[in-house]
């Protein structure tokens, strides 16, 4: 998918998770969380040189909101170069050595494969803790970014699971993959752009349910993970997602 499908999709999902949270958890927790969501997102193609995280501008969206957008994906070459140079291609020289020729360097090879993202993040929160501590700056948040910035790797993984050339989520150890049928780029390809409208709209129902029925936060909560599950089972089916 494109990479402004990818930060839609993503972060419309986590909002629609946290949105019954907001009146109990910390803005700056929120903001951590949403920010760790934003640079996983487009963090696995940094294994290609045109990717979206390299550029720091990665929306079609036109006016203040696409502006607001553009403005925070300045920060994400400086994530982009550190994942390809000081990750990717040290851990791609590891799995040569190991693998030798059953390893090869390629787009949508290991960062796009669940042990290629877990190690990233794994290494990148320890590059994060460094620089914080070097700063002398608090860890306490760090944990919260690493967390959320797996779960964007993965569901960019999921998300490009619904393409035709797929991802093999176990590779280089299995060369299986899931693949669906959204085109990745048209303007005739709706499906990305109906399911993140989709789920912005349900978050925005979880964000005033709690004002509408006063149920309790930990009870939406809930009831906002099985509607994002059901809404990602029927999106999954809708792009004829199989395994190859």
């Amino acid at each position: 998918m494109r990479g402004d499908q990818h930060v839609y999709i993503s972060l419309a999902t986590v909002g629609l998770l946290i949105a019954p949270w907001l009146t109990v958890l910390d803005p700056v927790l929120i903001a951590v969380l949403l920010f760790g969501i934003f640079v996983g997102s487009l963090a696995p193609d940094a294994d290609a040189a045109d990717a979206a995280i390299f550029n720091g501008r990665f929306g079609r969206v036109k006016g203040k909101r696409g502006q607001l957008v553009n403005g925070l994906a300045v920060v994400l070459p400086i994530f982009g170069y550190t994942i390809r140079y000081l990750i990717y291609y040290p851990l791609s020289l590891v799995f040569t050595l190991i693998l030798r020729k059953s390893y090869r360097h390629r787009h949508r090879g290991l960062l796009h494969s669940l042990a290629g993202v877990g190690l990233t993040a794994l290494l990148l929160s320890g590059y994060l803790a460094l620089i914080l501590a070097w700063s002398g700056i608090s860890l306490a948040l760090l944990p919260a970014f690493g967390a959320a910035f797996l779960a964007g790797c993965i569901l960019h993984l999921i998300e490009d699971s619904c393409t035709p050339e797929g991802i093999a989520w176990l590779y280089p150890f299995s060369r299986r993959r899931l693949a669906g049928r959204v085109l990745t780029w048209g303007s005739l390809e709706v499906r990305p752009t109906v399911f993140a409208i989709v789920l912005a709209l349900a978050a925005a129902a979880m964000l005033i349910a709690p004002f509408v029925t006063g149920a309790k936060a930990e009870e939406l909560g809930l009831l906002a993970a099985g509607i994002a599950l059901l809404l990602w089972i029927l999106f999954i089916l809708a792009c004829r997602v199989r395994r190859l």
